[in-house]
């Protein structure tokens, strides 16, 4: 991709004055010459191995495999949103994604002014409309199965949950997890704590040493690349000689702590491909594309190859009966609904 430079905008769109001028990305990272436009906003690095690595690698699915011409922005700030959104639509840009929760609004109240482009929200459920869609990835059956191992695996029955913020499609993958755990283990302890940010590794560390203080030895987390400090606690606990263990989220992350992470919950590239085909061959549809373990092939508990023998066979097969019982639809794994 080719980084053809940056624009500076003031905008006056439905009355709506931006006071003072953005320098707006409306260019980096874009591949020339091809006709199917899109892009993606992203809140975090896409260097963070997890959920924003996670939607800049389906980003690049869409280019690779729909021949798309593609831009990014990363470590975009909430008061940049609306006016990159507005940048790229004004540049022709086809579908733009919001990748994560905290688009959801800004979508909606910008694609009313661009009926010619999708806009799509890539966590939660919005008000649908003929040119807007969420995207709910729910990773919940994933999660419960991490849930399973750490209930099954825990020695002190004191299980750490780390957010990065306090929404509800962050606390719905923290719901199923706890209750995979206490599926095995009803004595299980599962503690919750939120960074209060998607960067802060410092505060993590903090939060997650002091539960390993407390004797807590399993962690989860859905806090994007502040969970580096998650991992670095549990790490240091490790060769401290305690029995410390962590898992991944979004994506297959046992790359980031390899002595740690035991499985990953997994969110495929395949759904951003399936909505850009259809945005594509005109076939999008104003409606929320969900995918579940169950539904679309996108959702998947992967294990660390490297540390899949640390988990005990009987532990495994408790978890590949609960994940047959997930894709039959006799397990229904509890979540929270945030359709509005």
């Amino acid at each position: 991709m080719k980084q053809i430079g940056w624009i500076t905008a003031c905008l006056l769109t439905s009355g709506l004055i931006l006071l003072g001028c953005e320098r707006l990305d409306t260019g980096a990272h874009r591949a020339e010459g091809k006709p199917f436009k899109v892009a993606m906003l992203l809140s975090a690095s896409i260097d963070d191995q997890g959920w924003t690595t996670m939607g800049y690698e389906g980003l690049k699915a869409i280019e690779k495999e729909l021949d798309a011409e593609i831009a990014y922005v990363e470590n975009l700030a909430p008061a940049a949103q609306e006016a990159q959104f507005r940048a790229y639509a004004l540049d022709g840009y086809h579908l733009i994604f919001g990748h994560g929760y905290e688009y959801q609004e800004t979508a909606q109240a910008v694609a009313a002014d661009f009926p010619e482009t999708i806009f799509v929200n890539t966590s939660g459920s919005i008000a649908v409309a003929p040119n807007l869609a969420p995207i709910d990835s729910r990773a919940e059956g994933a999660t419960y199965l991490l849930g399973i191992i750490a209930g099954a695996m825990t020695k002190s029955d004191k299980i750490g949950v780390l957010g990065g913020r306090d929404v509800p499609s962050i606390n719905s993958t923290f719901v199923a997890f706890e209750a995979g755990a206490k599926s095995v283990n009803p004595d299980v302890e599962v503690q919750w704590h939120y960074v209060g940010d998607w960067v802060n590794r410092d505060k993590a560390k903090k939060i997650t040493l002091a539960q390993i203080e407390a004797g807590f030895d399993f962690f989860f987390h859905n806090a994007d690349i502040a969970a580096r400090g998650m991992y670095e606690a549990a790490e240091i606990a490790q060769a401290a000689g305690k029995q410390v263990w962590t898992f991944g989220s979004n994506r297959a992350q046992h790359e980031v702590s390899p002595t740690t992470i035991l499985a990953s919950s997994v969110i495929k590239s395949a759904l951003f491909v399936h909505i850009a085909r259809d945005v594509k061959n005109g076939t999008f549809e104003p409606k929320p594309y969900v995918f579940t373990m169950t539904k679309g092939g996108a959702i998947e508990m992967r294990y660390n190859p490297k540390l899949k023998d640390k988990v005990p066979a009987a532990v495994q097969k408790q978890v590949a009966a609960a994940e047959k019982q997930i894709l039959a639809g006799t397990l229904k794994v509890p979540q929270i609904d945030f359709e509005e």
